[in-house]
């Protein structure tokens, strides 16, 4: 489970260091809450919600303004109508790390669940399991958490931060 747990820090932290660090705490939080794990039930969602866990807290207790925003990270490929077009490549790669900035802003209680839904690609009830909240809070927070990155990303957009890329 290393590259699942990796990738989860990885994501949360945007820094390769600190999802390293973040990644060997949960391991050791695991291996000390083993006895806790009920064998009647699937092992990944509770090794899972044990990772979730400890990185809100570690993140909680983080200073905000920790994680630059140089630091963002690949949230997935790109996807292009054509790969042979140079332009709409690189318009793509900068409206990504739009999005990726715009994501490395966000409160944790909106990224934790919006990464693993779209990231990580649980279920809303499996995101509920794994953050130890009802399903209404996820439902709410993932709503709130689109439309603050909207928000966000418009904010960008509006103040020409990034020239290049043109609104579709």
């Amino acid at each position: 489970y290393q590259k699942q747990i990796y990738s989860l820090a990885y994501r949360l932290t945007n820094h390769m260091e600190d999802a390293q660090d973040l990644a060997q705490e949960i391991f050791i939080k695991l291996y000390q809450v083993l006895d806790k794990y009920d064998t009647q039930k699937p092992f990944f969602p509770w090794m899972y919600k044990v990772a979730t866990n400890v990185c809100y807290t570690l993140l909680r207790k983080r200073p905000a303004d920790e994680v630059p925003l140089e630091k963002v990270i690949e949230f997935g490929p790109i996807v292009l109508q054509s790969q042979n077009q140079p332009e709409e490549r690189y318009e793509a790669k900068e409206m990504q790390l739009l999005v990726q900035q715009a994501i490395a802003q966000l409160p944790e209680k909106y990224r934790i669940p919006l990464v693993l839904r779209y990231l990580e690609e649980f279920s809303y009830r499996q995101i509920a399991e794994i953050m130890d909240l009802p399903l209404t809070t996820i439902e709410t927070r993932l709503y709130q958490g689109k439309a603050l990155l909207q928000k966000r990303l418009d904010s960008i957009l509006q103040r020409g931060e990034h020239h290049e890329v043109s609104r579709r």
